[in-house]
């Protein structure tokens, strides 16, 4: 596996450039906020490794607490390859980039990993820069998850929160999650419904919906089991 990684990882590199147009690259997805600012969405590949580093330092101490369970600041060389080596099958992670910047620096990113114990529970985690939350943007990240967790059978995505974090958590238990509480963190499962009407009919709930629907289309023009 490692192998195979390490060959996709320098196809991309060869035949991936980010300073071309991004409308142009049929594996960059465009979204609007809902404040109309555009984003893309894509697939994290191999040199997001700077990105990745870059998009840590955007974030608060708190944001970074909440993500990562430390204050560090930076993430180590280790961190760095499990965050960008990921094989879009049992480890997927979709990043979303500044469009309005040539460097399209990154403002949030969502993965999840299969579990080895469980192979239809997927354990998923997300984070988005300061300045790009409460926009809606994480709604999108984890639409994008969901749909790719149902194309790979995943029927629960599972978050551990920290207690302190009760905006993701109530967020989360709004879009239907359910779990429990044990020393200081949650342990929440979303279940993936293939039957959009089992959401609750919650705000967060039409909004995930919606948003959903928004990115369906655009995820299945693209192999999503490639």
């Amino acid at each position: 596996m490692i192998q195979a990684i390490v060959r996709r990882c320098a196809l991309r590199l060869m035949t991936q450039s980010l300073d071309k147009t991004p409308h142009q690259d049929p594996k960059l997805l465009q979204f609007a906020l809902r404040d109309g600012t555009q984003v893309l969405l894509r697939a994290v590949i191999c040199d997001d490794r700077e990105r990745i580093q870059n998009g840590m330092a955007a974030l608060s101490s708190e944001s970074r607490y909440f993500r990562f369970f430390t204050s560090a600041t930076r993430l180590s060389d280790q961190q760095l390859r499990y965050f960008s080596e990921v094989d879009q099958q049992s480890h997927v992670a979709w990043i979303a980039l500044d469009s309005s910047d040539p460097k399209h620096p990154g403002l949030g990113i969502a993965r999840f990993t299969r579990t080895n114990e469980e192979p239809t529970v997927a354990e998923m985690a997300f984070v988005v820069i300061d300045a790009y939350q409460h926009r809606g943007l994480g709604t999108i990240l984890l639409a994008v998850l969901y749909l790719m967790a149902e194309a790979r059978r995943i029927q629960v995505l599972r978050a551990i929160v920290l207690g302190e974090n009760t905006k993701v958590s109530d967020w989360l238990c709004s879009l239907g999650a359910a779990g429990s509480y044990e020393r200081g963190e949650y342990r929440l499962d979303l279940t993936v419904h293939r039957d959009r009407a089992l959401l609750p009919r919650t705000p967060a709930g039409e909004n995930f919906r919606r948003a959903i629907e928004a990115v369906q289309p655009a995820i299945r023009r693209m192999d999503v089991s490639s």
